[in-house]
């Protein structure tokens, strides 16, 4: 045992009473109060990146939590209860004890931690990154005194050298700058994490709405792109808040990352710096990360529970796009081809997804997700549906939700009980197929009538749904809703026009299997029994880039007739692929491909088999980096000039939900 040396620098001084002032001022966001509350978590953090030096001060009242850990490196200067001051025990393992209340009483005064040291590299702790070209200090990863058990106010201050600029949790209440050093004020009203992230950047800021919307980039990328990444986050923004209301915090940076990642936090989210100049990025990720502001980064998840966050961020901001540009039909069925190439061994009921970066995984937890939210949008309405949200965010915004306070606020926006409907695609993992059979037809004298059956199949059918029936006459068409409830629903339509065709949920607005699929090479990246034959052996590394994983390397000739085969990826240059296929007869491609561009995949149809092979090593090793974004294709070919010159789908036999009728067949 041993009391801790009193330290405090200059700078934290200052910045205390600077704080002190800010927080009686602080302005309201989403219901609290506009002066400091008593209970508060007040952290100072004076950082160098350069030298990797950390000087911190913590106030905060102590939490039934007395012990803590600091990486190697940092120690504790000073520990005081009030103006007392506090003998304190270091573990060998880094772990800090703090000594037991015995009086009721000192459990409201607040204590002062500091301390200060050298942060470690990369290398020894790959969450935290100090460096002077980006740092990012994650939440209770030893780096300060993590003594809070539950969620309280937080009101940060960071400090670093002239040449930085800091972002970090909560909203912007001001910022400085001295001679020597940048200092910012954050303020959350309600959270246990802390994060914190520096870089050599440029800031550009526009004030949309009551909201300060900031980039931070390095220099050359802020030139480049930060205009652009502050258009589309200004418009999306907009379209955001006039659905959802006012963004939980008063500021939103978008920070650029030397490390290849794109991670929410509250009031800010980190892009890597290769990331930002894809052109696609500032309309797909950048809105999803802003709409990670209300659910994960505003309203957090209970993961015990399962994450309900990134399912429904999916659906308000990716899907939400693609039906502002016309493209939600054909991102519904993106999505369902993709669920279906799932091995059934990889399929998890969705309340059990908690957030882990797996293929598989990911699937569930955003597309299935996503197609669950679709469906109870449908089933409710719209105006209930954002009402559920509007309700979802008010209620338990800065608080943690489960999926019971999901199905709790669409059930009060609705005005009907959602549990049922809502528990049942939670818990169940995989997704129905339809059919429609029994089909019956009849003329009469007040006009016609259509007949059948609905049926559910799979392990865990049946599941609750509305079933989209769309009938074509020749009078135009007629839409009807059916619910099923059980494996075999009977129907009966009356029709004043003679049918045409009937059609069972003809736009794909169901969870379930999409029928007939062509084979794509998702299906060869997500079964992990997936095998690969090089045909030399020097391109067998590239499978990894292809599958995302290493695979079982074959080095004797395969049956391809054999369907009980596990999946297979043949990797070779045109020539010595070519002649492995006169030895091994596979289905023909609908379309010459063998040959086409400089480096070609395809999926032979009706098979697990995929085929790469390119004219020169060089080339086939340009299109296996870049296949991995297409995932969703059965073929891609890559032109001479190195881009994409051709990509699909091989046609799907036709669906067994659809049926055409005659003029004979209501005789």
């Amino acid at each position: 045992m041993f009391p801790c040396r009193r330290y405090r620098s200059p700078l934290l001084w200052l910045s205390s009473l600077s704080v002190l002032l800010w927080l009686l001022t602080a302005g309201h966001v989403w219901g609290e109060p506009t002066t400091a509350p008593a209970e508060q978590r007040t952290l100072f953090i004076q950082l160098d990146p350069t030298t990797r030096t950390l000087q911190g001060e913590l106030r905060q009242p102590l939490s039934t939590s007395s012990r803590f850990r600091l990486l190697e490196g940092l120690t504790l200067t000073s520990a005081q209860r009030g103006d007392e001051e506090l003998t304190i025990i270091q573990d060998t393992d880094g772990h800090w004890q703090l000594p037991t209340v015995t009086n009721a009483a000192d459990n409201t005064t607040p204590i002062t931690l500091r301390w200060e040291g050298t942060l470690p590299d990369a290398s020894s702790n790959s969450r935290l990154q100090v460096a002077t070209d980006g740092s990012l200090l994650p939440s209770r990863a030893g780096w300060y005194p993590d003594l809070s058990d539950s969620a309280m106010p937080l009101g940060l201050t960071v400090s670093v050298p002239n040449g930085q600029l800091a972002v970090a949790t909560g909203s912007l209440v001001e910022e400085q700058r001295t001679r020597d050093h940048y200092v910012a004020h954050f303020y959350h009203p309600h959270t246990r994490d802390v994060e914190i992230a520096t870089g050599p950047w440029q800031l550009r800021e526009r004030e949309v709405d009551g909201v300060t919307l900031r980039t931070l980039f390095p220099e050359a990328l802020d030139t480049a792109f930060g205009e652009t990444y502050l258009q589309h986050a200004t418009k999306q923004l907009a379209l955001f808040q006039a659905r959802l209301g006012p963004l939980p915090y008063k500021s939103f940076s978008i920070a650029a990352s030397p490390a290849p990642i794109g991670l929410a936090f509250p009031g800010f989210t980190l892009l890597g710096e290769r990331v930002i100049p894809l052109p696609f990025i500032p309309s797909t990720s950048l809105p999803h990360e802003l709409m990670h502001a209300w659910w994960g980064a505003g309203v957090n998840v209970d993961y015990s529970s399962g994450n309900w966050a990134e399912a429904l961020t999916t659906y308000l901001a990716d899907y939400a796009l693609a039906e502002q540009r016309d493209n939600a039909d054909a991102m519904r069925r993106r999505w369902l081809a993709d669920l279906a190439a799932l091995p059934n061994n990889q399929e998890i009921a969705l309340q059990d997804f908690r957030g882990a970066p797996d293929p598989a995984g990911r699937l569930i937890g955003y597309q299935h997700g996503a197609m669950l939210f679709h469906m109870l949008r449908q089933r409710i309405g719209d105006e209930a549906f954002d009402n559920g949200l509007r309700h979802l965010a008010e209620e338990w915004m800065h608080r943690t939700a489960d999926w019971q306070a999901l199905i709790d606020a669409f059930s009060l926006a609705s005005g009907e009980s959602q549990q049922a409907f809502l528990t049942a695609w939670l818990t169940r993992p995989g997704r129905p197929t339809l059919h429609v059979e029994s089909i019956q037809t009849e003329a009469h004298d007040e006009g016609y009538r259509i007949s059948g059956t609905l049926i559910q199949r799979g392990q865990h059918a049946p599941w609750p749904m509305e079933i989209p029936v769309v009938v074509n006459t020749e009078e135009g068409p007629v839409n009807v809703r059916q619910a099923m409830h059980d494996k075999h629903q009977s129907f009966e339509l009356h029709l004043t026009a003679r049918p045409l065709s009937l059609e069972v949920d003809p736009a794909a607005d169901l969870l379930r299997h999409p029928g007939p699929t062509p084979a794509i090479l998702r299906q060869l990246m997500l079964d992990p029994t997936t095998q690969v034959l090089a045909l030399d052996e020097t391109l067998l590394p590239l499978a990894r880039q292809v599958l995302g994983r290493d695979a079982e390397a074959l080095a004797t000739p395969v049956n391809v007739q054999d369907e009980t085969q596990p999946p297979l990826l043949v990797i070779g240059t045109t020539e010595a692929l070519n002649e492995w296929r006169h030895g091994n007869p596979l289905p023909a491609p609908p379309q010459p491909i063998a040959n086409a561009g400089e480096a070609r995949f395809w999926m032979a149809p009706g098979t697990r088999i995929g085929l790469l092979s390119g004219n020169n090593v060089a080339a086939i090793t340009q299109l296996a980096a870049s296949l991995r974004h297409h995932g969703q294709q059965s073929y891609v070919v890559r032109g001479q000039n190195a881009d994409t010159s051709q990509a699909g789908s091989w046609p799907a036999d036709a669906s067994p939900l659809s049926v055409t009728f005659t003029a004979s067949d209501f005789k």
